[in-house]
């Protein structure tokens, strides 16, 4: 029975993210934001009459440090996909896309929203790191969400894809698990950088798309879903630009995942290069992030991380007290140069 409440509750959650809220009766929105939980921030609601507003500048003034603010605060739970803590960081992140006026590229009729299930599965300690093993199969799945969103570029058969995962590992045994580095750094790096280009107001050549992945955690599963089916050619994806844990450690050294010196990897390293930052290209050692699912599909991809993200790494200790924002700025100049390069 409990095991079937806190699925209704995660229901409700993404019917918040997936129903376009200006269509909904009063009673029914106030329902479903009742059930969800308040979220620490206002969310905008998009006029029905007015889908090409203006975007507000406002939110194109906002931080990362914002974003990871928001993402870590305890009413997200620990962002563990399929949870309520998850639901709501997925409305937040499809309000921030929907304010910043990009276009929806998740699943039809559900606006940003990608929507799959993931399977069970079990808290286990590795070396002191909390993490998922496989649980029972026969169990009930969960649903999960990624959020993607495009800025048109003259190129619209040609991507550049820059992406971070939002989930994270909730609360075990009573205890608040808030992923700041990982992963609401790489989240509020990833948004920083189209803010900016969004107040650049210049048309990139190549189209440019944002995603934020679920269930990293969990193996992956979320961007999987996306390369095994996705919303749009995988052939028209150039590159993937992947952040994840880049705001803690020696500010200024980073370390790169990636499939040996592929446009992607070369674009972050003159970035680096430019900035006067150390990006040194890392064997994973038993680790990876979802540029591997795009790897996988001979797609040229990258992770940018802090070189000292195992730190605290998957533990209550992953606060925003662990993080550097002179190293977050840095993460996003990287991004951003490395967009440049390879978009316009």
């Amino acid at each position: 029975m409990q095991t079937r409440r806190a699925f209704l509750k995660v229901l409700f959650g993404l019917g918040a993210v997936m129903l376009p809220w200006s269509f909904l009766p009063t009673s029914v929105g106030g329902t479903i934001k009742k059930r969800l939980g308040r979220p620490p921030v206002e969310l905008w609601r998009p006029a029905a009459s007015k889908p090409e507003s203006k975007v507000d500048l406002e939110i194109l003034n906002r931080t990362a440090m914002d974003d990871i603010h928001v993402l870590t605060a305890p009413d997200m739970e620990g962002r563990k996909a399929g949870s309520v803590g998850e639901a709501k960081a997925a409305e937040y992140l499809a309000s921030q896309l929907s304010m910043l006026g990009l276009r929806p590229m998740g699943d039809s009729n559900t606006g940003f929203v990608y929507t799959y299930t993931i399977p069970p599965v079990l808290e286990t300690r590795v070396n002191g790191r909390l993490t998922f093993r496989p649980g029972n199969n026969k169990t009930l799945r969960s649903p999960s969400v990624n959020l993607i969103g495009g800025l048109m570029g003259e190129k619209t058969e040609e991507i550049i894809l820059i992406s971070a995962h939002y989930d994270h590992l909730g609360v075990f045994e009573g205890k608040l698990y808030p992923g700041a580095n990982d992963n609401a750094s790489g989240v509020g790096c990833v948004l920083d950088v189209m803010r900016r280009i969004l107040r650049e107001e210049i048309i990139p050549k190549r189209t440019i798309v944002i995603a934020f992945w679920s269930a990293e955690e969990m193996g992956f599963i979320g961007s999987q879903a996306f390369v095994q089916s996705p919303t749009f050619p995988l052939t028209q994806i150039q590159a993937v630009l992947n952040a994840d844990s880049v705001g803690n450690g020696m500010v200024g050294n980073f370390a790169l995942w990636g499939d040996g010196e592929n446009i992607a990897v070369k674009a972050i390293r003159q970035a680096a290069s430019e900035c006067g930052a150390s990006a040194i290209l890392t064997p994973p050692a038993g680790h990876n992030s979802d540029s591997i699912s795009f790897a996988s599909a001979n797609i040229p991809a990258v992770t940018l991380m802090a070189k000292d993200w195992l730190y605290k790494n998957h533990t209550p200790e992953d606060t925003i007290a662990l993080l550097k924002h002179e190293q977050i700025s840095l993460a996003s100049e990287l991004m951003y140069r490395a967009v440049h390069l390879l978009a316009f």
